[in-house]
């Protein structure tokens, strides 16, 4: 009888979003945010982004669990997002869209623990497909190179993404 065996050595938890890929762990850079002159803006005064983030990096927002792409950095100071999760006052951390040049990054893929309960999941394959996964089982692994995790049409939770 075989047996799956996944071992990943690297691992972080998957944020949903329409807006972003699933980033590798290589974090750029963190803060709370002084101002956001506008929804898609994150901004943050004593900065260095010029610096630390690239456009295509990653931002999660962790205090209320969202996540966006950078499209520009603007200064050391201010970010344009796709999509506008950041307000005043909240936490984030940014992260490298790629690690190294030709090694980890957020189009790579990865496999996925799916925690919480049962539910369904909607993903972005590394080929690009846009898939529906009905009926999955809380507590399993999802064996697909899997680079994004749907918020609409993804009803599971607590999802880890290793590689």
């Amino acid at each position: 009888m075989s047996s799956q065996k996944l071992q990943g050595y690297v691992g972080i938890e998957v944020y949903k979003s329409d807006d972003a890929n699933i980033p590798v762990p290589a974090e750029a850079t963190s803060g709370t945010t002084t101002s956001a002159p506008t929804s898609s803006d994150l901004v943050q005064t004593g900065q260095t982004f010029e610096s630390t983030v690239k456009a295509g990096d990653i931002v999660y927002n962790t205090t209320d669990g969202t996540a966006a792409t950078v499209i520009q950095v603007v200064s050391d100071t201010e970010l344009k997002l796709n999509a506008g999760i950041m307000a005043t006052g909240e936490d984030y951390v940014v992260y490298q869209a790629s690690k190294q040049g030709n090694g980890h990054n957020a189009g790579n893929g990865c496999v996925l623990y799916l925690g919480g309960t049962d539910g369904n999941l909607r993903v972005t394959t590394i080929g690009g497909q846009v898939l529906n996964f009905i009926g999955l089982k809380g507590g399993d692994f999802f064996p697909v190179q899997v680079k994004k995790v749907h918020a609409t049409g993804t009803t599971l939770s607590n999802i880890i993404a290793l590689w």
